[in-house]
């Protein structure tokens, strides 16, 4: 048994303005991005960029993109770069001569300020990055091969790949499949790995085919799209010694880790292309960064745990700024303090160049939804993430925000008009949506709500009329079976002339960090994801043995040992936490515990010791701190050592304090 830990106040002090410590993770927005310097390619007419490495001369590299970026050890980087051209470069674009599908560099250079220097590139004949991973280059075969991601562990190095079968429309290729290989001799070669592959499908519309990884508290996590740049974002882990064992990755159900790769939901609605993902600790987030072709524009997410939730979209780079702008690959070894580094690609000079961000404390906190305010919004009609149905688009400087410049509209003499916006959501979870409104004096009847995409069934919505004033509205809601929803405000024209402006759009999710506490939506006896049992046990479905609904866990025994249920939860590290549980038991129970620990039987953080039978139901708490975990383990389990012995669980709740 452990004892509780007391709050931890943020262990580093950054000034960053509005900034404040709040639990050790704080939403973020960058700021004031700038060109710092060329990566690769050399210098054009007028030019001032600082060009370190020279690499047409220095390594025949004269055209390439990506730059992928990840901590190798011993004090270096690799950046690892796709299709690369050398003598005989079109000079426009990915075309010409001396192609080789992907080059590696080192770099040991941590001063960022002035520029990214390599310590040298892989060759394979002095002064010629070498190509690591070769290609078939056929057309409708395998066209070329791209790297997506890499990490390292221990002393092996690994890329996760992919395959070409065919460039298509800008965007829209389409691969065979994504691989992972390795080198075990510093990235001098590697070895594409026979099984730790996903194969695509016949639509190409398998969604671990590019990716990102991230290590952390043991597991390698990957974070994949289908291949091109219109997808959703999925998740993977892997325990950090398996990543060449396809079948030790388990998958995101929404609720829980799932073995098979079907059950994958996304963490973050696309649109999303070439991801990036760190976890920063200055701050206590991962950032997340992807290309949203919708809005030309790289985009960047956090989250204070791997799985979410994910803020919405926040405009890194544009392509109006940065013309042709297509990554933002974000630098491991800068991660202390607000300036954020990152290579990005640029189309036209076909290369790479390092930028910088200033990450900044959030106005709108945790919020899922992307553009809340409507102030990024480049055009009317509206523009990705927000649509119309009907009429309707962003009022720009109009003076009719209710802050900012911005807000969005709709206006019509019939019909239904909304806007609306699509996020993604953890099933059978509590949220609430807020946002500001106000209407024509005409109006009779306007809806706030969410309901599943595509128009799906509504799960809460709240009704109004005439707003003269701005004036906040809120819904709470469950999303049920939802991993998608779609958010809307909008209005029936029945009236004549009728209008409704929105601004200051919120949607947050609820306190309670358990999936399914009540074991309301288990579909069997046997519990599944999100829960797990341990020795014997499973869910009493409609049997009157609930605390509340239909149905509650349990576990029993009449074999000597340890038996519980148990669920894996998100937190975020060195913050207190509640939980709390309604427990009976047997008359035979002598021995249980119910707490929190440290994943895959690690350190148990705190735990209550019941030593009584509970002859009703009982609820009972306990707090602990979650210390350096970004995921742990809660349980409510017992030792049967009397002959038959059971417990049962019902309302699960866990809180942040």
């Amino acid at each position: 048994m452990s004892h509780f830990a007391p709050w931890k106040p943020c262990a580093v002090a950054v000034s960053l303005g509005a900034l404040l410590c709040a639990g050790g993770a704080w939403a973020l927005t960058p700021t004031n991005v700038t060109q710092v310097a060329r990566v690769t390619g050399a210098s054009l007419s007028g030019e001032t960029l600082p060009n370190p490495n020279q690499t047409h001369v220095n390594y025949e590299v004269m055209g390439t993109d990506l730059g992928i970026l990840w901590d190798k050890g011993g004090g270096e980087v690799f950046v690892l770069f796709g299709d690369t051209f050398g003598h005989g470069w079109c000079g426009n674009g990915g075309c010409g001569g001396g192609w080789r599908s992907n080059v590696l560099a080192k770099s040991s250079d941590r001063n960022l300020a002035d520029g990214l220097t390599f310590s040298t590139m892989i060759q394979d004949v002095s002064r010629h990055a070498k190509e690591i991973l070769p290609s078939k280059k056929i057309n409708f075969d395998e066209m070329t091969v791209i790297p997506t991601a890499g990490v390292t562990v221990g002393s092996r190095h690994y890329i996760h790949y992919m395959s070409v079968h065919h460039w298509g429309d800008p965007g829209q290729w389409s691969t065979n499949y994504a691989g992972i290989a390795y080198s075990d001799d510093n990235g001098q070669n590697w070895v594409k790995h026979g099984s730790a592959r996903w194969p695509n499908n016949a639509a190409y519309s398998h969604p671990f085919q590019m990716a990102a990884f991230v290590k952390n508290g043991g597991f390698v996590y990957m974070y994949a799209t289908p291949n091109g740049r219109f997808g959703n974002v999925y998740l993977a882990r892997v325990p950090e010694g398996a990543l060449l064992n396809i079948n030790d990755y388990r998958y995101w159900d929404g609720n829980g880790w799932a073995a098979s790769q079907a059950a994958a939901v996304p963490v973050v609605m696309g649109i999303a292309g070439e991801l990036s993902v760190v976890y920063h600790p200055t701050f206590g987030r991962f950032l997340m960064t992807y290309l949203n072709e919708h809005r030309q524009a790289v985009v960047i997410r956090d989250a204070a745990t791997p799985t979410g939730p994910w803020s919405g979209e926040k405009l890194l780079a544009t392509g109006a700024r940065f013309p042709g702008l297509y990554n933002a690959f974000i630098h491991p070894g800068a991660l202390n303090g607000p300036d954020l580094y990152f290579i990005s690609s640029q189309w036209t000079p076909y290369n790479t160049f390092l930028m910088r961000a200033t990450l900044t404390a959030d106005t709108f906190g945790d919020n899922l939804l992307s553009e809340p305010g409507f102030e990024t919004q480049a055009a009317t009609p509206t523009m990705a993430p927000w649509w119309v149905m009907g009429q309707g688009g962003v009022d720009r400087g109009l003076g009719q925000a209710r802050t900012g410049a911005n807000a969005g509209f709709v206006r019509s003499n019939s019909g239904w008009n909304a806007l609306k916006q699509s996020v993604a959501v953890q099933p059978y979870t509590d949220y609430t949506l807020r946002g500001w409104v106000r209407t024509s004096a005409n109006n009779t009847e306007g809806y706030l709500g969410a309901r599943g995409v595509n128009n799906g069934p509504i799960v809460g919505e709240v009704p109004f009329g005439s707003l003269t004033n701005y004036s906040q509205l809120s819904v709470t809601f469950n999303s049920g079976p939802h991993s998608l929803i779609e958010v809307y405000s909008g209005i029936w024209a029945k009236n004549g002339d009728t209008w409704m402006q929105l601004d200051d759009v919120s949607l947050t999710r609820g306190p309670n960090l358990v999936a399914q506490g009540g074991f309301e939506q288990q579909p069997s006896s046997a519990a599944t994801s999100p829960w797990y049992v341990e020795g014997q046990g499973g869910v009493d479905r409609g049997l009157g043995f609930a605390r509340s609904g239909a149905h509650n866990g349990y576990v029993r025994n009449n074999v000597k040992g340890w038996n519980a249920l148990k669920q894996e939860v998100a937190v975020v590290p060195n913050t207190n936490y509640t939980l709390s549980a309604w427990l009976r038991t047997s008359h035979s129970f002598n021995e249980g515990y119910f707490g929190a620990r440290v994943l895959r039987g690690g350190p148990v953080l705190n735990e209550l010791k019941l030593t009584q039978p509970l002859g009703g139901y009982t609820q009972v708490s306990v707090r602990f701190n979650s210390g350096s975990q970004h995921s742990v383990e809660i349980f409510a389990g017992l030792w049967a050592n009397v002959g038959d012995t059971w417990l049962q669980a019902d309302d699960f709740v866990l809180t942040r304090d």
